[in-house]
Protein backbone atom coordinates (compact mmCIF):
# COMPACT_ATOMS: atom_id res chain seq x y z
CA UNK A 1 0.00 0.00 0.00
CA UNK A 2 2.78 2.41 0.90
CA UNK A 3 4.52 1.58 -2.37
CA UNK A 4 1.42 2.51 -4.36
CA UNK A 5 1.12 5.85 -2.59
CA UNK A 6 4.81 6.63 -3.04
CA UNK A 7 4.68 5.66 -6.71
CA UNK A 8 1.65 7.92 -7.24
CA UNK A 9 3.41 10.82 -5.53
CA UNK A 10 6.52 10.20 -7.63
CA UNK A 11 4.47 10.34 -10.85
CA UNK A 12 2.85 13.59 -9.70
CA UNK A 13 6.20 15.18 -8.87
CA UNK A 14 7.72 14.12 -12.20
CA UNK A 15 4.70 15.46 -14.10
CA UNK A 16 4.89 18.75 -12.18
CA UNK A 17 8.62 19.12 -12.92
CA UNK A 18 8.02 18.32 -16.58
CA UNK A 19 5.31 20.96 -16.82
CA UNK A 20 7.49 23.51 -15.03
CA UNK A 21 10.35 22.86 -17.45
CA UNK A 22 8.01 23.13 -20.41
CA UNK A 23 6.53 26.41 -19.15
CA UNK A 24 9.97 27.90 -18.53
CA UNK A 25 11.10 26.85 -22.03
CA UNK A 26 8.07 28.55 -23.53
CA UNK A 27 8.76 31.69 -21.51
CA UNK A 28 12.27 31.96 -22.86
CA UNK A 29 11.00 31.68 -26.46
CA UNK A 30 8.27 34.26 -26.30
CA UNK A 31 8.74 37.13 -23.92
CA UNK A 32 5.66 39.07 -25.05
CA UNK A 33 3.14 36.44 -23.95
CA UNK A 34 4.58 35.91 -20.46
CA UNK A 35 1.54 37.20 -18.60
CA UNK A 36 -0.87 34.92 -20.45
CA UNK A 37 1.19 31.77 -19.88
CA UNK A 38 1.96 32.42 -16.22
CA UNK A 39 -1.73 33.02 -15.47
CA UNK A 40 -2.58 29.78 -17.29
CA UNK A 41 -0.03 27.85 -15.19
CA UNK A 42 -1.46 29.07 -11.88
CA UNK A 43 -4.65 26.92 -11.93
CA UNK A 44 -2.60 23.84 -12.80
CA UNK A 45 -0.27 24.53 -9.90
CA UNK A 46 -3.20 25.10 -7.52
CA UNK A 47 -4.90 21.89 -8.63
CA UNK A 48 -1.65 19.93 -8.20
CA UNK A 49 -1.10 21.34 -4.71
CA UNK A 50 -4.69 20.61 -3.67
CA UNK A 51 -4.41 17.08 -5.07
CA UNK A 52 -1.16 16.48 -3.16
CA UNK A 53 -2.65 17.79 0.08
CA UNK A 54 -5.79 15.66 -0.28
CA UNK A 55 -3.71 12.59 -1.14
CA UNK A 56 -1.39 13.14 1.82
CA UNK A 57 -4.31 13.74 4.21
CA UNK A 58 -6.13 10.60 3.08
CA UNK A 59 -2.96 8.52 3.39
CA UNK A 60 -2.26 9.75 6.91
CA UNK A 61 -5.92 9.22 7.84
CA UNK A 62 -5.82 5.65 6.53
CA UNK A 63 -2.72 4.77 8.55
CA UNK A 64 -4.11 6.39 11.71
CA UNK A 65 -7.38 4.46 11.27
CA UNK A 66 -5.52 1.16 10.83
CA UNK A 67 -3.41 1.84 13.92
CA UNK A 68 -6.41 2.77 16.09
CA UNK A 69 -8.46 -0.16 14.80
CA UNK A 70 -5.57 -2.62 15.26
CA UNK A 71 -5.05 -1.51 18.88
CA UNK A 72 -8.69 -2.13 19.77
CA UNK A 73 -8.89 -4.52 22.73
CA UNK A 74 -10.97 -7.68 22.29
CA UNK A 75 -12.14 -10.27 24.81
CA UNK A 76 -11.84 -13.80 23.45
CA UNK A 77 -13.75 -16.71 24.95
CA UNK A 78 -12.28 -20.05 23.89
CA UNK A 79 -14.49 -23.12 24.48
CA UNK A 80 -12.91 -26.51 23.95
CA UNK A 81 -14.71 -29.88 23.97
CA UNK A 82 -11.90 -31.30 26.17
CA UNK A 83 -12.44 -28.82 29.03
CA UNK A 84 -15.64 -27.95 30.86
CA UNK A 85 -14.67 -24.32 31.59
CA UNK A 86 -14.08 -21.76 28.82
CA UNK A 87 -10.81 -19.80 28.76
CA UNK A 88 -10.84 -16.00 28.57
CA UNK A 89 -8.14 -13.90 26.88
CA UNK A 90 -7.53 -10.26 26.04
CA UNK A 91 -6.18 -9.63 22.56
CA UNK A 92 -5.44 -6.61 20.40
CA UNK A 93 -7.34 -6.80 17.13
CA UNK A 94 -4.15 -6.67 15.05
CA UNK A 95 -2.85 -9.81 16.83
CA UNK A 96 -5.87 -11.95 15.88
CA UNK A 97 -5.01 -14.38 13.08
CA UNK A 98 -7.05 -17.06 11.33
CA UNK A 99 -6.11 -20.04 13.52
CA UNK A 100 -4.09 -18.37 16.30
CA UNK A 101 -3.73 -15.19 18.32
CA UNK A 102 -1.27 -13.52 20.66
CA UNK A 103 -2.60 -12.28 23.99
CA UNK A 104 -1.71 -8.96 25.61
CA UNK A 105 0.61 -10.97 27.93
CA UNK A 106 2.54 -12.31 24.92
CA UNK A 107 1.12 -15.84 25.07
CA UNK A 108 0.52 -17.44 21.65
CA UNK A 109 -2.71 -19.47 21.48
CA UNK A 110 -3.39 -21.85 18.62
CA UNK A 111 -7.01 -22.74 17.92
CA UNK A 112 -7.96 -26.33 17.19
CA UNK A 113 -10.55 -27.50 14.70
CA UNK A 114 -13.06 -28.40 17.47
CA UNK A 115 -12.59 -25.20 19.51
CA UNK A 116 -15.27 -22.52 19.60
CA UNK A 117 -14.16 -18.92 19.57
CA UNK A 118 -16.30 -16.00 20.73
CA UNK A 119 -15.04 -12.46 20.18
CA UNK A 120 -16.33 -9.43 22.08
CA UNK A 121 -15.21 -5.82 21.89
CA UNK A 122 -13.97 -4.55 25.26
CA UNK A 123 -15.57 -1.30 26.40
CA UNK A 124 -13.22 1.69 26.62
Amino acid sequence: MVTKVLLTLLVIVVAYLYLQRRVSANKSRTRGADTERSSAGTPVRAIAIVFLLVSFTLTVGFFVYRWVDGNQLLRITLSSPQSSEPAYYQVHKSELQERSFTTTDGQIIRIGAQDRLQIEVMPD
